[in-house]
Protein backbone atom coordinates (compact mmCIF):
# COMPACT_ATOMS: atom_id res chain seq x y z
CA UNK A 1 0.00 0.00 0.00
CA UNK A 2 1.14 3.67 -0.45
CA UNK A 3 1.17 6.20 2.06
CA UNK A 4 -1.08 8.34 0.96
CA UNK A 5 -3.62 4.95 0.91
CA UNK A 6 -2.74 4.31 4.54
CA UNK A 7 -3.38 7.44 5.17
CA UNK A 8 -7.23 7.35 3.93
CA UNK A 9 -7.84 4.73 6.46
CA UNK A 10 -6.23 6.26 8.95
CA UNK A 11 -8.60 9.25 8.17
CA UNK A 12 -12.03 7.33 8.92
CA UNK A 13 -10.53 5.32 11.59
CA UNK A 14 -9.74 8.93 13.28
CA UNK A 15 -13.50 9.52 12.83
CA UNK A 16 -14.95 6.12 13.72
CA UNK A 17 -13.29 6.76 16.79
CA UNK A 18 -15.43 10.22 17.12
CA UNK A 19 -12.65 12.35 16.71
CA UNK A 20 -13.92 15.56 15.23
CA UNK A 21 -13.01 18.26 12.72
CA UNK A 22 -11.47 20.55 15.73
CA UNK A 23 -9.93 17.78 17.08
CA UNK A 24 -5.91 16.79 15.95
CA UNK A 25 -5.34 15.42 13.62
CA UNK A 26 -8.05 16.16 11.30
CA UNK A 27 -8.01 20.04 12.20
CA UNK A 28 -4.52 20.05 10.28
CA UNK A 29 -4.35 20.97 6.93
CA UNK A 30 -2.49 17.41 5.69
CA UNK A 31 -4.42 15.72 8.92
CA UNK A 32 -1.54 14.13 9.91
CA UNK A 33 -0.20 12.48 6.79
CA UNK A 34 3.84 14.00 7.89
CA UNK A 35 3.29 12.78 10.93
CA UNK A 36 2.15 8.94 10.04
CA UNK A 37 4.74 8.79 7.54
CA UNK A 38 7.38 9.76 9.98
CA UNK A 39 6.02 6.76 11.83
CA UNK A 40 6.02 4.35 9.22
CA UNK A 41 9.16 5.11 8.64
CA UNK A 42 10.44 4.39 12.23
CA UNK A 43 8.52 1.15 12.14
CA UNK A 44 10.19 0.20 9.24
CA UNK A 45 13.58 0.94 10.66
CA UNK A 46 12.69 -0.79 14.26
CA UNK A 47 11.58 -4.41 11.92
CA UNK A 48 13.10 -4.01 8.71
CA UNK A 49 13.20 -7.61 7.62
CA UNK A 50 9.45 -8.51 8.46
CA UNK A 51 8.58 -4.43 6.70
CA UNK A 52 10.49 -5.26 3.95
CA UNK A 53 9.08 -9.17 3.40
CA UNK A 54 5.01 -7.44 3.29
CA UNK A 55 5.99 -4.76 1.00
CA UNK A 56 8.56 -5.77 -1.77
CA UNK A 57 7.87 -9.56 -0.87
CA UNK A 58 9.72 -12.87 -0.17
CA UNK A 59 13.04 -12.30 -1.83
CA UNK A 60 13.76 -8.92 -0.90
CA UNK A 61 12.95 -10.04 2.99
CA UNK A 62 15.22 -13.02 2.58
CA UNK A 63 18.40 -10.56 1.91
CA UNK A 64 16.98 -8.46 4.51
CA UNK A 65 17.30 -11.33 6.90
CA UNK A 66 20.87 -12.22 6.00
CA UNK A 67 22.03 -8.95 5.88
CA UNK A 68 20.67 -8.44 9.86
CA UNK A 69 22.01 -12.28 10.96
CA UNK A 70 25.50 -11.76 9.23
CA UNK A 71 28.27 -11.79 11.47
CA UNK A 72 30.38 -9.02 9.56
CA UNK A 73 33.51 -9.76 11.99
CA UNK A 74 33.40 -13.52 11.02
CA UNK A 75 37.20 -14.22 9.35
CA UNK A 76 37.24 -14.37 6.01
CA UNK A 77 38.01 -17.81 4.44
CA UNK A 78 41.61 -17.63 3.05
CA UNK A 79 42.96 -20.76 2.60
CA UNK A 80 42.34 -23.88 0.03
CA UNK A 81 39.96 -26.77 1.42
CA UNK A 82 39.14 -24.41 4.50
CA UNK A 83 35.41 -23.92 3.25
CA UNK A 84 33.54 -25.28 0.40
CA UNK A 85 30.02 -24.72 -0.61
CA UNK A 86 27.71 -27.76 -2.50
CA UNK A 87 24.64 -27.20 -3.76
CA UNK A 88 21.96 -28.94 -6.66
CA UNK A 89 20.81 -26.98 -9.74
CA UNK A 90 18.20 -27.93 -12.21
CA UNK A 91 19.68 -27.21 -15.64
CA UNK A 92 17.45 -24.83 -17.68
CA UNK A 93 17.54 -27.06 -21.07
CA UNK A 94 16.28 -30.23 -22.38
CA UNK A 95 18.12 -33.73 -23.45
CA UNK A 96 17.21 -37.14 -24.95
CA UNK A 97 17.72 -40.45 -23.71
CA UNK A 98 18.03 -43.47 -26.34
CA UNK A 99 17.36 -47.27 -25.07
CA UNK A 100 17.12 -50.42 -26.84
CA UNK A 101 13.84 -52.21 -25.90
CA UNK A 102 13.86 -56.10 -25.19
CA UNK A 103 12.96 -57.10 -28.69
CA UNK A 104 16.01 -54.81 -30.21
CA UNK A 105 14.26 -51.57 -30.87
CA UNK A 106 15.58 -48.10 -30.21
CA UNK A 107 13.61 -45.28 -28.89
CA UNK A 108 14.51 -41.56 -28.17
CA UNK A 109 12.53 -39.96 -25.21
CA UNK A 110 13.11 -36.62 -23.40
CA UNK A 111 13.54 -36.72 -19.81
CA UNK A 112 13.10 -34.03 -16.91
CA UNK A 113 15.60 -31.62 -16.64
CA UNK A 114 18.43 -32.80 -15.38
CA UNK A 115 19.90 -31.86 -11.77
CA UNK A 116 24.05 -30.30 -11.67
CA UNK A 117 25.17 -31.07 -8.29
CA UNK A 118 28.53 -28.99 -7.53
CA UNK A 119 31.81 -29.03 -5.38
CA UNK A 120 33.16 -25.68 -5.10
CA UNK A 121 36.13 -23.93 -3.15
CA UNK A 122 35.41 -20.48 -0.99
CA UNK A 123 39.15 -19.09 -1.03
CA UNK A 124 40.14 -20.01 -4.93
CA UNK A 125 36.43 -20.49 -6.78
CA UNK A 126 38.02 -23.28 -8.03
CA UNK A 127 35.32 -26.34 -8.69
CA UNK A 128 36.25 -29.72 -7.18
CA UNK A 129 34.02 -31.58 -8.88
CA UNK A 130 30.69 -32.57 -10.30
CA UNK A 131 28.05 -34.93 -10.70
CA UNK A 132 24.81 -35.26 -13.08
CA UNK A 133 21.57 -36.95 -11.44
CA UNK A 134 18.67 -37.63 -14.43
CA UNK A 135 16.16 -38.16 -11.51
CA UNK A 136 13.22 -35.85 -10.73
CA UNK A 137 14.83 -35.40 -6.93
CA UNK A 138 18.34 -36.24 -6.44
CA UNK A 139 18.87 -38.70 -3.90
CA UNK A 140 21.56 -39.30 -0.79
CA UNK A 141 23.71 -41.33 -3.43
CA UNK A 142 23.93 -38.61 -5.52
CA UNK A 143 25.33 -36.19 -2.65
CA UNK A 144 27.74 -39.31 -1.98
CA UNK A 145 28.49 -39.60 -6.07
CA UNK A 146 29.82 -35.84 -5.92
CA UNK A 147 31.82 -35.75 -2.97
CA UNK A 148 33.42 -38.79 -4.05
CA UNK A 149 34.43 -37.07 -7.42
CA UNK A 150 35.57 -33.91 -5.49
CA UNK A 151 37.60 -35.83 -3.42
CA UNK A 152 39.13 -38.26 -5.71
CA UNK A 153 41.81 -37.36 -8.12
CA UNK A 154 40.47 -36.54 -11.83
CA UNK A 155 40.04 -38.85 -14.62
CA UNK A 156 39.85 -37.55 -18.77
CA UNK A 157 36.33 -38.09 -19.84
CA UNK A 158 36.75 -39.63 -23.81
CA UNK A 159 34.90 -36.69 -26.11
CA UNK A 160 32.86 -37.72 -28.66
CA UNK A 161 31.39 -34.05 -29.68
CA UNK A 162 32.95 -32.81 -33.31
CA UNK A 163 35.33 -29.86 -31.96
CA UNK A 164 34.85 -30.09 -28.36
CA UNK A 165 38.51 -30.16 -26.55
CA UNK A 166 39.90 -29.77 -23.20
CA UNK A 167 41.95 -27.14 -22.39
CA UNK A 168 45.53 -26.94 -22.65
CA UNK A 169 45.93 -26.93 -18.80
CA UNK A 170 43.01 -29.55 -18.41
CA UNK A 171 41.31 -27.26 -15.87
CA UNK A 172 41.07 -29.76 -13.02
CA UNK A 173 42.68 -29.19 -9.50
CA UNK A 174 44.04 -32.79 -9.11
CA UNK A 175 45.42 -32.80 -13.15
CA UNK A 176 47.75 -30.27 -12.43
CA UNK A 177 48.47 -29.93 -8.80
CA UNK A 178 50.05 -32.80 -6.87
CA UNK A 179 48.59 -31.51 -3.40
CA UNK A 180 44.68 -31.35 -4.56
CA UNK A 181 44.89 -35.07 -4.69
CA UNK A 182 43.25 -36.65 -2.57
CA UNK A 183 42.39 -33.13 -0.87
CA UNK A 184 39.92 -32.77 1.29
CA UNK A 185 37.52 -29.82 3.22
CA UNK A 186 37.71 -28.55 6.75
CA UNK A 187 33.46 -27.30 6.50
CA UNK A 188 30.93 -28.00 4.34
CA UNK A 189 27.99 -25.31 3.18
CA UNK A 190 24.85 -26.62 2.01
CA UNK A 191 20.99 -26.14 2.19
CA UNK A 192 18.53 -28.00 4.07
CA UNK A 193 17.57 -30.27 1.55
CA UNK A 194 16.55 -34.07 2.89
CA UNK A 195 18.66 -35.65 0.84
CA UNK A 196 21.83 -33.61 1.96
CA UNK A 197 20.51 -33.86 5.37
CA UNK A 198 20.63 -38.15 5.16
CA UNK A 199 22.27 -39.69 8.02
CA UNK A 200 24.41 -41.58 5.43
CA UNK A 201 25.87 -38.23 4.30
CA UNK A 202 26.41 -36.84 7.54
CA UNK A 203 28.06 -40.02 8.63
CA UNK A 204 30.12 -40.05 5.39
CA UNK A 205 31.17 -36.26 6.16
CA UNK A 206 32.17 -36.78 9.30
CA UNK A 207 34.06 -40.64 9.29
CA UNK A 208 35.38 -40.26 5.90
CA UNK A 209 36.33 -36.55 5.03
CA UNK A 210 36.72 -35.54 8.60
CA UNK A 211 34.88 -32.16 7.61
CA UNK A 212 32.01 -30.00 9.99
CA UNK A 213 28.66 -29.63 8.26
CA UNK A 214 27.03 -26.53 8.38
CA UNK A 215 23.50 -26.63 6.67
CA UNK A 216 22.66 -22.75 7.33
CA UNK A 217 19.35 -21.24 7.49
CA UNK A 218 16.31 -22.76 5.64
CA UNK A 219 15.44 -21.12 2.41
CA UNK A 220 18.05 -18.24 2.23
CA UNK A 221 20.45 -19.29 -1.19
CA UNK A 222 22.47 -16.27 -0.28
CA UNK A 223 24.44 -17.97 2.32
CA UNK A 224 26.11 -20.43 -0.28
CA UNK A 225 26.00 -17.32 -2.56
CA UNK A 226 29.43 -18.30 -4.48
CA UNK A 227 27.51 -21.20 -5.84
CA UNK A 228 24.92 -20.08 -6.66
CA UNK A 229 26.26 -17.22 -9.15
CA UNK A 230 28.29 -20.05 -10.38
CA UNK A 231 25.28 -21.54 -11.50
CA UNK A 232 24.08 -18.54 -13.24
CA UNK A 233 27.39 -18.25 -14.83
CA UNK A 234 26.94 -22.03 -16.40
CA UNK A 235 23.84 -21.46 -17.72
CA UNK A 236 24.67 -18.10 -19.80
CA UNK A 237 28.02 -19.22 -20.79
CA UNK A 238 26.21 -23.29 -21.65
CA UNK A 239 23.24 -24.18 -21.16
CA UNK A 240 20.96 -21.25 -22.49
CA UNK A 241 22.87 -21.27 -25.60
CA UNK A 242 21.47 -24.82 -26.55
CA UNK A 243 18.87 -25.11 -28.69
CA UNK A 244 16.86 -26.87 -26.16
CA UNK A 245 17.21 -24.51 -23.61
CA UNK A 246 14.26 -23.48 -21.13
CA UNK A 247 15.49 -20.47 -20.37
CA UNK A 248 15.72 -19.06 -16.94
CA UNK A 249 11.46 -18.71 -17.07
CA UNK A 250 8.33 -19.66 -18.66
CA UNK A 251 8.75 -16.55 -20.70
CA UNK A 252 12.24 -16.21 -21.67
CA UNK A 253 11.98 -15.74 -25.74
CA UNK A 254 15.03 -18.36 -25.75
CA UNK A 255 12.34 -20.74 -24.80
CA UNK A 256 11.21 -22.00 -28.28
CA UNK A 257 9.71 -25.88 -27.94
CA UNK A 258 12.73 -27.13 -26.21
CA UNK A 259 11.08 -30.57 -26.44
CA UNK A 260 10.70 -30.07 -29.83
CA UNK A 261 14.35 -29.25 -30.39
CA UNK A 262 15.90 -31.59 -28.49
CA UNK A 263 14.18 -34.11 -30.32
CA UNK A 264 15.30 -32.60 -33.42
CA UNK A 265 19.19 -32.38 -32.98
CA UNK A 266 18.89 -35.23 -30.33
CA UNK A 267 20.90 -33.10 -27.84
CA UNK A 268 22.02 -36.64 -25.41
CA UNK A 269 22.49 -37.17 -22.22
CA UNK A 270 25.64 -38.05 -23.24
CA UNK A 271 26.20 -34.45 -24.57
CA UNK A 272 25.13 -32.88 -21.42
CA UNK A 273 28.28 -34.99 -19.78
CA UNK A 274 30.25 -33.76 -22.17
CA UNK A 275 29.42 -30.23 -22.18
CA UNK A 276 29.73 -29.86 -18.32
CA UNK A 277 32.75 -31.35 -17.94
CA UNK A 278 34.47 -28.89 -20.58
CA UNK A 279 31.85 -25.80 -18.85
CA UNK A 280 33.89 -26.40 -15.71
CA UNK A 281 37.54 -27.21 -16.70
CA UNK A 282 37.16 -23.30 -18.84
CA UNK A 283 35.56 -21.76 -15.72
CA UNK A 284 39.03 -23.08 -13.84
CA UNK A 285 41.09 -21.51 -15.96
CA UNK A 286 39.13 -18.20 -16.87
CA UNK A 287 40.31 -15.02 -14.62
CA UNK A 288 37.77 -14.65 -11.45
CA UNK A 289 36.92 -10.66 -10.30
CA UNK A 290 36.26 -11.93 -6.79
CA UNK A 291 39.92 -13.51 -6.69
CA UNK A 292 41.51 -10.46 -7.92
CA UNK A 293 41.43 -11.63 -11.79
CA UNK A 294 43.32 -14.86 -11.04
CA UNK A 295 42.16 -17.71 -12.22
CA UNK A 296 40.62 -20.09 -9.83
CA UNK A 297 43.42 -22.97 -10.41
CA UNK A 298 46.36 -20.14 -10.50
CA UNK A 299 45.01 -18.79 -7.22
CA UNK A 300 45.06 -22.72 -6.02
CA UNK A 301 48.16 -22.89 -6.93
CA UNK A 302 49.68 -20.17 -5.70
CA UNK A 303 48.55 -20.56 -2.32
CA UNK A 304 49.47 -23.98 -2.38
CA UNK A 305 53.17 -23.28 -3.61
CA UNK A 306 52.88 -20.32 -0.44
CA UNK A 307 52.51 -23.22 1.77
CA UNK A 308 49.04 -23.20 2.53
CA UNK A 309 48.57 -26.48 3.80
CA UNK A 310 45.89 -28.34 3.01
CA UNK A 311 44.24 -32.12 4.82
CA UNK A 312 44.74 -35.24 2.35
CA UNK A 313 42.70 -38.54 2.73
CA UNK A 314 44.55 -41.19 4.41
CA UNK A 315 45.10 -44.59 2.12
CA UNK A 316 43.26 -46.71 4.22
CA UNK A 317 39.96 -44.69 3.71
CA UNK A 318 40.47 -44.44 -0.19
CA UNK A 319 38.25 -46.48 -1.29
CA UNK A 320 35.22 -46.19 -3.52
CA UNK A 321 33.49 -48.36 -0.72
CA UNK A 322 33.52 -46.30 2.02
CA UNK A 323 32.29 -43.25 0.12
CA UNK A 324 29.10 -44.76 -0.59
CA UNK A 325 28.42 -47.61 1.93
CA UNK A 326 26.51 -47.64 5.47
CA UNK A 327 26.68 -49.77 8.32
CA UNK A 328 23.70 -51.71 9.04
CA UNK A 329 22.42 -54.78 11.89
CA UNK A 330 20.96 -58.17 11.14
CA UNK A 331 20.54 -61.40 13.29
CA UNK A 332 21.90 -64.01 11.63
CA UNK A 333 18.69 -66.80 10.64
CA UNK A 334 18.87 -70.59 10.24
CA UNK A 335 17.54 -73.62 12.40
CA UNK A 336 19.58 -76.52 13.32
CA UNK A 337 16.62 -78.82 13.73
CA UNK A 338 15.25 -77.90 10.36
CA UNK A 339 18.78 -78.57 9.19
CA UNK A 340 18.38 -74.99 7.75
CA UNK A 341 22.00 -73.16 7.65
CA UNK A 342 22.72 -69.74 8.56
CA UNK A 343 22.23 -66.76 6.65
CA UNK A 344 21.22 -63.16 6.87
CA UNK A 345 18.84 -61.54 5.05
CA UNK A 346 19.20 -57.87 4.09
CA UNK A 347 16.51 -56.16 1.48
CA UNK A 348 13.98 -59.12 0.43
CA UNK A 349 17.63 -61.14 -0.56
CA UNK A 350 19.49 -63.73 1.18
CA UNK A 351 23.08 -63.03 1.68
CA UNK A 352 25.80 -66.60 2.65
CA UNK A 353 29.14 -67.22 2.54
CA UNK A 354 30.98 -70.64 3.09
CA UNK A 355 31.93 -69.80 6.32
CA UNK A 356 28.62 -68.35 7.90
CA UNK A 357 27.13 -71.28 6.57
CA UNK A 358 29.35 -73.90 8.52
CA UNK A 359 29.05 -71.78 11.86
CA UNK A 360 25.73 -72.78 13.65
CA UNK A 361 26.22 -71.61 16.51
CA UNK A 362 26.22 -68.04 14.91
CA UNK A 363 22.08 -68.69 14.21
CA UNK A 364 20.35 -65.44 16.14
CA UNK A 365 23.74 -63.40 16.89
CA UNK A 366 23.79 -59.77 15.52
CA UNK A 367 26.34 -58.79 13.01
CA UNK A 368 27.19 -55.93 11.46
CA UNK A 369 26.86 -55.38 7.91
CA UNK A 370 29.07 -53.01 5.29
CA UNK A 371 26.54 -52.40 2.70
CA UNK A 372 27.82 -50.43 -0.54
CA UNK A 373 24.33 -48.62 -2.39
CA UNK A 374 25.89 -49.43 -5.55
CA UNK A 375 26.08 -52.62 -5.74
CA UNK A 376 24.05 -55.05 -3.63
CA UNK A 377 25.92 -58.38 -5.29
CA UNK A 378 27.92 -58.66 -1.87
CA UNK A 379 27.86 -57.30 1.34
CA UNK A 380 31.25 -57.60 4.22
CA UNK A 381 30.24 -58.89 7.62
CA UNK A 382 31.81 -58.23 10.90
CA UNK A 383 31.10 -60.24 14.03
CA UNK A 384 30.08 -58.11 17.60
CA UNK A 385 33.79 -58.68 18.66
CA UNK A 386 34.50 -56.61 15.31
CA UNK A 387 36.23 -59.31 13.56
CA UNK A 388 35.46 -60.23 10.16
CA UNK A 389 33.43 -62.56 9.02
CA UNK A 390 34.12 -61.92 5.17
CA UNK A 391 32.54 -61.46 1.86
CA UNK A 392 28.70 -62.63 1.98
CA UNK A 393 26.96 -62.79 -1.56
CA UNK A 394 23.16 -62.84 -2.28
CA UNK A 395 21.64 -65.58 -3.54
CA UNK A 396 20.78 -66.13 -7.18
CA UNK A 397 20.93 -63.31 -9.90
CA UNK A 398 20.68 -61.03 -6.97
CA UNK A 399 24.39 -62.30 -6.17
CA UNK A 400 25.50 -62.03 -10.32
CA UNK A 401 24.08 -58.80 -12.03
CA UNK A 402 25.57 -55.32 -10.27
CA UNK A 403 22.65 -53.49 -9.07
CA UNK A 404 21.67 -50.41 -6.67
CA UNK A 405 19.80 -50.25 -3.30
CA UNK A 406 17.88 -48.07 -4.88
CA UNK A 407 16.69 -50.59 -8.05
CA UNK A 408 15.81 -53.44 -5.86
CA UNK A 409 13.75 -51.51 -3.88
CA UNK A 410 11.98 -50.45 -6.90
CA UNK A 411 11.65 -54.32 -8.13
CA UNK A 412 10.32 -55.11 -4.72
CA UNK A 413 8.08 -52.34 -4.22
CA UNK A 414 6.10 -53.90 -7.90
CA UNK A 415 6.17 -57.53 -6.13
CA UNK A 416 4.55 -56.23 -3.17
CA UNK A 417 2.28 -54.03 -5.21
CA UNK A 418 1.44 -57.53 -7.27
CA UNK A 419 2.83 -56.06 -10.49
CA UNK A 420 5.20 -58.17 -10.96
CA UNK A 421 6.15 -61.37 -10.30
CA UNK A 422 9.16 -63.87 -9.83
CA UNK A 423 10.21 -66.94 -8.30
CA UNK A 424 14.02 -67.68 -6.85
CA UNK A 425 15.34 -69.29 -10.25
CA UNK A 426 13.83 -66.10 -12.34
CA UNK A 427 15.88 -63.39 -13.27
CA UNK A 428 14.44 -60.39 -11.05
CA UNK A 429 16.04 -57.61 -13.69
CA UNK A 430 14.36 -58.88 -16.94
CA UNK A 431 10.83 -59.31 -15.60
CA UNK A 432 11.60 -55.54 -14.42
CA UNK A 433 12.69 -54.54 -18.13
CA UNK A 434 9.81 -56.43 -18.97
CA UNK A 435 7.27 -55.03 -17.19
CA UNK A 436 8.74 -51.25 -17.95
CA UNK A 437 8.68 -51.84 -21.92
CA UNK A 438 5.18 -53.57 -21.97
CA UNK A 439 3.98 -50.01 -19.84
CA UNK A 440 3.55 -47.80 -23.16
CA UNK A 441 3.70 -44.67 -21.19
CA UNK A 442 6.12 -41.89 -21.05
CA UNK A 443 7.40 -42.32 -16.64
CA UNK A 444 7.93 -46.00 -17.62
CA UNK A 445 10.08 -45.56 -20.93
CA UNK A 446 11.92 -42.79 -19.15
CA UNK A 447 12.64 -45.26 -16.23
CA UNK A 448 13.95 -47.89 -18.92
CA UNK A 449 16.15 -45.37 -20.70
CA UNK A 450 17.79 -44.27 -17.32
CA UNK A 451 17.93 -47.92 -16.24
CA UNK A 452 19.79 -48.80 -19.57
CA UNK A 453 21.93 -45.24 -19.32
CA UNK A 454 23.14 -45.79 -15.18
CA UNK A 455 23.55 -49.33 -15.45
CA UNK A 456 23.93 -51.51 -18.70
CA UNK A 457 25.06 -54.44 -17.00
CA UNK A 458 21.53 -55.24 -16.36
CA UNK A 459 20.70 -55.17 -19.99
CA UNK A 460 23.73 -58.11 -20.49
CA UNK A 461 21.69 -62.03 -21.14
CA UNK A 462 22.20 -63.69 -18.21
CA UNK A 463 21.73 -67.50 -18.70
CA UNK A 464 21.29 -70.44 -16.79
CA UNK A 465 24.28 -71.95 -17.32
CA UNK A 466 26.39 -69.13 -17.23
CA UNK A 467 24.47 -68.80 -13.32
CA UNK A 468 25.81 -71.84 -12.62
CA UNK A 469 29.12 -71.86 -13.58
CA UNK A 470 29.48 -68.31 -11.99
CA UNK A 471 28.02 -70.30 -8.72
CA UNK A 472 30.26 -73.24 -8.57
CA UNK A 473 33.44 -71.08 -9.73
CA UNK A 474 32.47 -69.23 -6.68
CA UNK A 475 31.91 -72.19 -4.08
CA UNK A 476 35.24 -73.70 -5.41
CA UNK A 477 36.61 -70.49 -3.91
CA UNK A 478 35.06 -70.43 -0.84
CA UNK A 479 35.79 -74.14 -0.83
CA UNK A 480 39.49 -73.22 -0.98
CA UNK A 481 39.18 -70.39 1.28
CA UNK A 482 38.23 -72.92 3.83
CA UNK A 483 40.84 -75.36 3.51
CA UNK A 484 42.97 -72.96 4.21
CA UNK A 485 42.50 -71.19 6.68
CA UNK A 486 40.17 -71.57 10.33
CA UNK A 487 36.41 -70.81 9.86
CA UNK A 488 36.78 -68.04 11.75
CA UNK A 489 39.83 -66.05 11.33
CA UNK A 490 40.09 -62.58 13.33
CA UNK A 491 42.67 -60.35 10.84
CA UNK A 492 44.15 -57.45 12.28
CA UNK A 493 43.24 -54.63 9.61
CA UNK A 494 41.40 -51.29 10.66
CA UNK A 495 37.93 -50.85 9.05
CA UNK A 496 36.49 -47.57 8.75
CA UNK A 497 32.91 -47.01 9.11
Amino acid sequence: MRIIDIHDKFVRACRNEGITEEQYPLNTNSKGLRSLGRFLKRLQNDHFAEIVTARFGVDAGRRAKILRTTNQSKNIITRPYQQVQFDGHKIDAIFTITYTTPLGHRIQETIDRPWLLLLIDVATRTVLGYHICLEKEYSSTDVLQCIKRAAMPWRVKPLSIHGLRYPEQIGYASAIISEASWAVWDELLFDNAKANLANIVKDRLKRVIGCDVNAGPVNMPEYRGIIERLFGLLEENGYHKLPSTTGSNSKDPRRQSPEAKARKYNISIEHLEELTEILIANYNLRPHSGIENFSPLGSMKQKIENNELIRQLPEEKRSELIFLSFQAKRNVAGSVEYGKRPYIQFENVTYHNSILSTSPWLINKELTLLVNVDDLRTIRAFLPDGSELGILKAHGHWGIIPHSLRLRKAIFKLKRDQKINFSADENPFEIYIEYLAKNNDKTSRVKLAKLQHQQPEIYQPVSHKTSLDQNSLSAKEDASNTHNMPIIKKLKRTIVF
